[in-house]
């Protein structure tokens, strides 16, 4: 079931209100901002270092399967360079 444009107005609506209640925002502006800070503030403390460290292994870890399991496909290319 689609939502119709009455219904999305209302849900941006809402969004917004929310979004100013919770942050103390008027525009998108002020809010990208506070948020940039707050992210800001996070990486400096050291709290997201240890997450951005684990997600960047769990990354290299796909690729490097993946390229495994393609191999078939890459690896007689490379040996006909």
């Amino acid at each position: 079931m689609a939502l119709t444009s009455s219904d999305t107005r209302e849900i941006e609506t809402l969004i917004r209100k929310e979004i100013k209640s919770f942050m103390n925002n008027n525009t998108v502006k002020q809010f990208e901002d506070q948020l940039m800070d707050k992210i800001q503030k996070e990486i400096k403390r050291g709290k997201l270092e240890g997450e951005v460290k684990e997600i960047t292994l769990r990354m290299f870890r796909e690729f490097y399967q993946f390229m495994w399991t393609n191999r078939g496909y890459w690896e007689p290319r490379l040996k006909n360079a």
